[in-house]
């Protein structure tokens, strides 16, 4: 998926927001810690109107709570228990996400750990097939800052604002979708490995969306946006999103100095 002056591809998009759902998306959770120990259940899920799927309506309401602390797999599986037919996430290989507040001046840390290193089919079908897995290491973290409010200026002089914007940057640890070569050579070249490097949540117009953004083998911008009130892939993206993929690493990469580890193979592993 080529950014700059094209719109990003549908396809690619849904593949790249993956990884977001594993490694974005998940450590939004914000793992809650409330007065005695208990961790808030089912009841904490934005209602289906604002956020389709239950496994991010259930993160999303945690992540409003703006609670620290850890959630494990056990205590995420437990809230979902009923949602199992509304959710397209196997969060059952997630052991356990921690969400760290920073001292003043510094970014928080927000840490997700898996069963193994993560190597799942992407959940998404093109042409009828599966083409490819999302792959990650066996425990991600980021870097969090939160933007209450940010505007972003587009190629013709407008302005895009944004709220409630958590950026999620990875610091160690890596992500990526993986792409079956045949795949990419039956389409033409518009699907390919991404790395990942920053995750989004941001409401835009009254929705909640996310973003991931990353690189191709060939250092090429990619990213993707989710519309979570829909549970769809913004195809084609509009205008005034377009801009949100560079802005987002241009934010953890340039304004915030992070280097993201690439992954240990493939041609990111030189970089």
């Amino acid at each position: 998926m080529q950014e700059q002056s094209r719109c990003a591809r549908g396809p690619a998009a849904a593949l790249i927001f993956i990884c977001a759902w594993f490694v974005g998306v998940a450590p939004r959770v914000y793992a809650d810690a409330p007065p005695g120990g208990l961790l808030p259940g089912a009841e904490i899920m934005l209602p289906e109107d604002e956020v389709e799927d239950r496994f991010f309506a259930y993160l999303i309401g945690l992540a409003g709570a703006d609670a620290y602390g850890r959630l494990t797999g056990e205590d995420i599986a437990r809230a979902l228990g009923g949602f199992l037919g509304k959710t397209r996430v196997p969060f059952e290989l997630i052991t356990e996400i921690e969400r760290r507040r920073g001292e003043p001046g510094e970014p928080g840390v927000v840490r997700i750990a898996f069963t193994r290193e993560l190597k799942a089919p992407v959940p998404y079908s093109i042409l009828g097939y599966n083409p490819g897995s999302v792959r990650a290491d066996t425990v991600v973290t980021f870097y969090e800052w939160y933007l209450p409010r940010r505007s972003i200026r587009l190629g013709d002089g407008s302005r895009t604002t944004l709220t409630h914007v958590h950026v999620f940057g990875t610091v160690e640890g890596w992500a990526v979708v993986d792409i079956d070569a045949w795949v990419d050579l039956l389409l033409g070249g518009r699907l390919d490995d991404t790395w990942l490097v920053v995750m989004g949540l941001f409401k835009y117009e009254g929705d909640w969306y996310g973003i991931a953004a990353g690189y191709g083998p060939g250092g090429e911008g990619r990213s993707g946006v989710l519309n979570f009130r829909t549970n769809k892939i913004l195809f084609p993206t509009p205008d005034e999103l377009k801009m949100l993929g560079p802005y987002f690493r241009n934010f953890v990469r340039n304004e915030k100095g992070l280097k993201s580890p690439p992954p240990p193979y493939g041609k990111w592993s030189k970089k």
